[in-house]
C-alpha cells in the first residue's frame, strides 16, 4: 500500500507544479496581452479560471495527505495521546464518507454537464466538474492511508 500511496502523491505533485505552471502562463500572457498589446485573449481568463479550481482540489489532497489541514489546536492540544489518535480515527472516518458523498454527487454532476462547452476554450464542462469527483476519490485513498498507517504504527508498539 505504501508503494501505491507513492505513486499517488507523485503523481499528484506532478499535476500540481504542471497545473500552476499553466495557471501562471495564463495570467502572464492575459495580463501582456492587455497591457501591452491592448487587446486581450479571450480564453486565457476561463483558462486561468479553470487551473485554479483544479489547483484547490490537488493542494487540499496534498494537505490531506501531509495531514496539514486546518485543525482547531486548542481541542486537539488538550487531550491525551490516545484520545488524539481516537479524534484522529474520527476525523478521517468523516472524511471517508464525505469524500464518497463529493465522488458519487461529482461524478453526477459531471456526467449532467459533459455536453455543454465552456465559452471560450470550448472544451467539455467536464474536464472542470470531474475536478470534484477526483478530489473526493483521493480524499478517500488518503483518509484510509492514514487510518492504516496509525493501525500500523500502533501494531508495532504494543
Amino acid at each position: 500500500m505504501k508503494k501505491f500511496n507513492d505513486i499517488i502523491t507523485k503523481i499528484l505533485y506532478g499535476l500540481i507544479v504542471i497545473n500552476f505552471g499553466v495557471l501562471i502562463i495564463a495570467c502572464v500572457l492575459q495580463v501582456f496581452t492587455r497591457f501591452v498589446l491592448n487587446s486581450s485573449l479571450s480564453w486565457t481568463e476561463e483558462l486561468a479560471r479553470y487551473t485554479f479550481i483544479w489547483s484547490n482540489m490537488l493542494g487540499a489532497i496534498l494537505c490531506t495527505k501531509n495531514n496539514s489541514n486546518a485543525k482547531v489546536a486548542i481541542i486537539t492540544d488538550n487531550v491525551s495521546i490516545e484520545k488524539r489518535k481516537l479524534l484522529s480515527k474520527i476525523c478521517n472516518i468523516i472524511s471517508i464518507i464525505i469524500g464518497i458523498i463529493i465522488a458519487v454527487y461529482g461524478v453526477r454532476v459531471a456526467m449532467a454537464v459533459k455536453t455543454q462547452l465552456t465559452p471560450a476554450l470550448r472544451i467539455s464542462n467536464f474536464f472542470v466538474f470531474v475536478s470534484a469527483p477526483i478530489f473526493g476519490i483521493l480524499l478517500v485513498f488518503y483518509s484510509i492511508y492514514d487510518i492504516y498507517k496509525d493501525l500500523i504504527n500502533d501494531h508495532e508498539r504494543s
